[in-house]
């Protein structure tokens, strides 16, 4: 195997300087990590987003920028926001290390460079980054490993009563081919904010709310509360999604753009769609059962149009 296919991580070293590139390439290579050079900044922005690297390591001045401006576009890229940034410098003032931390990054080092420290810190902060992938990065909300997680306890032996609500967008793609991937993740962290508002409100202490990926959520609940959560959460998205289109998206109504099969086609604004899933009635046996009836019940909601909840019905 390659030392790529080995490495205990991949860090990205932007820096124009070729020897301290190369003195830091010799010393990560060492400790068992890969390494991606870049030499400026639109080369290294671009590195981290097409190779998504475990962690990137900066120069502070850079021939077309500088590292300030490196971590305000890796934090302000849902792709890229999610990797630890380490800023190398030869200013040692608390105001140059207060200035660069504010902007995102996670760590300072100053020149001249004790690699056996920046090992150690490169270590450090991989080693705690590779935790977060349990939560989704662009709501902060658990992700598939937390989810998949809660959904198998629900089945367990001895649980009791539970409510699943399964939650996604009606004409996402749509929007994200008009407005772009920016405007798309605006609209998936307004789902997260009213989903865990209307949980908070309407919901129990202990309810659970999960961000599969995408515009796909998940919240545990139980029956008792599972129509009011789905109630306030539908009232509260369909207030304030307009608030993401121009003005003249909102008086029309409706978008034009091409559908999957590249056809020209109107779209309605977002709306949501909301299955909810429960063993109310009848019991529910594993986590393939809960997912399978979600798949279901929310084709159902997606064909009553605009924004909709259908929860299983099913008796005995």
């Amino acid at each position: 195997m390659t030392l790529l296919q080995n490495a205990a991580g991949m860090v990205l070293v932007i820096d124009d300087d070729e020897v301290s590139l190369r003195l830091l390439k010799v010393n990560l290579e060492r400790s068992g990590y890969g390494v991606i050079p870049a030499r400026t900044a639109k080369e290294g922005v671009e590195a981290a987003r097409a190779s998504s690297p475990d962690l990137v390591l900066s120069d502070a001045l850079l021939p077309d920028s500088n590292g300030l401006q490196v971590c305000n576009q890796l934090v302000e890229d849902s792709r890229t926001r999610h990797i630890p940034v380490i800023i190398m410098s030869s200013q040692s003032g608390s105001k140059d290390i207060i200035a660069t931390l504010e902007a995102g990054a996670d760590d300072y080092l100053v020149k001249p460079l004790d690699f056996q420290e920046v090992i150690a810190r490169v270590r450090a902060h991989i080693r705690r980054a590779q935790l977060k992938p349990a939560l989704n990065p662009l709501t902060g909300l658990p992700g598939n490993l937390i989810i998949e997680a809660e959904i198998r306890r629900l089945t367990s032996p001895g649980h009791g009563l539970f409510a699943v609500l399964y939650t996604d967008l009606n004409h996402f793609k749509a929007y994200n081919d008009v407005y772009g991937f920016p405007s798309g993740d605006d609209a998936i962290r307004l789902v997260a904010r009213v989903l865990t508002a209307a949980v908070s409100e309407m919901g129990n202490p202990s309810d659970f709310v999960g961000h599969v990926g995408g515009d796909d959520f998940v919240v545990i609940s139980t029956p008792d509360r599972c129509d009011a959560i789905a109630q306030r959460l539908i009232a509260d998205f369909d207030r304030q999604v307009p608030e993401l289109y121009t003005p003249a998206d909102r008086r029309r109504g409706y978008l034009t753009t091409k559908d999957r099969q590249g056809m020209i086609k109107k779209f309605p604004l977002l709306s949501i769609a909301i299955a909810i899933v429960h063993n109310q009635y009848h019991m529910v046996t594993s986590h393939w059962e809960i997912g399978e009836l979600g798949a279901e019940l929310k084709q159902y909601a997606k064909a009553r149009g605009g924004s909709a909840y259908v929860k299983d019905q099913r008796r005995g």
